[in-house]
């Protein structure tokens, strides 16, 4: 049963080959329309209109500039846990 929808798909995908190749030899206009849409909303998609006119770019600076870093201060903080929870010193 496999074969037999498989020789069904290849037939419906071979006509519709035809069926393409048949419109495009008689009105190439009819495919020519699509086709620019299509590549005219494929190039906004890979270039944005808002990154045509961007000026050069900006090292980056403040938190994210590169360089040497200070190390943190660390300190304790007391904190006001009950001391029956925790286990003995001598463990």
């Amino acid at each position: 049963m496999r074969n037999r929808s498989n020789t069904i798909a290849y037939i419906i995908f071979g006509l519709i080959a035809i069926g393409v190749l048949a419109s495009l030899f008689t009105s190439p206009r009819a495919f020519l329309v699509p086709l620019l849409v299509f590549g005219a909303i494929f190039l906004l998609y890979k270039f944005p209109p808002n990154t045509w006119n961007r000026q050069s770019r900006k090292p980056p600076s403040g938190r994210f500039a590169k360089g040497k870093r200070k190390n943190a201060n660390f300190r304790v903080i007391p904190g006001s846990k009950d001391k029956q929870d925790e286990p003995p010193k001598y463990h």
